[in-house]
């Protein structure tokens, strides 16, 4: 995907000159040193947590059909199907 926005991050001369020593021992440029940093740290959590909650729903066992849920879902958003 193209990058297309542009963020400034101010660091202090201190940390700055590390993250540029790290960035450079790893053949890369401070952007994408923050970029890799973003993306673990925030970004790649929230993907996880979204493909537990996928991983839980088809764990689920119910006797429920999924016409009948798709139904309680359809008419009443937001309530859980556990306490139908």
């Amino acid at each position: 995907m193209p990058l297309t926005k542009r963020v400034e991050v101010l660091f202090d001369p201190d940390h700055y000159r590390t993250i540029e020593r790290l960035a450079r021992s790893e053949g890369k440029t401070v952007g994408a040193l923050v970029r890799k940093a973003v993306e673990q740290q925030y970004l790649k959590p929230a993907l996880e947590l979204r493909k537990a909650a996928v991983r839980d729903l088809l764990d689920m066992k119910s006797d429920m059909t999924w016409e009948e849920a798709k139904e309680i879902i359809e008419k009443n958003p937001g309530r859980r199907l556990d306490t139908v």
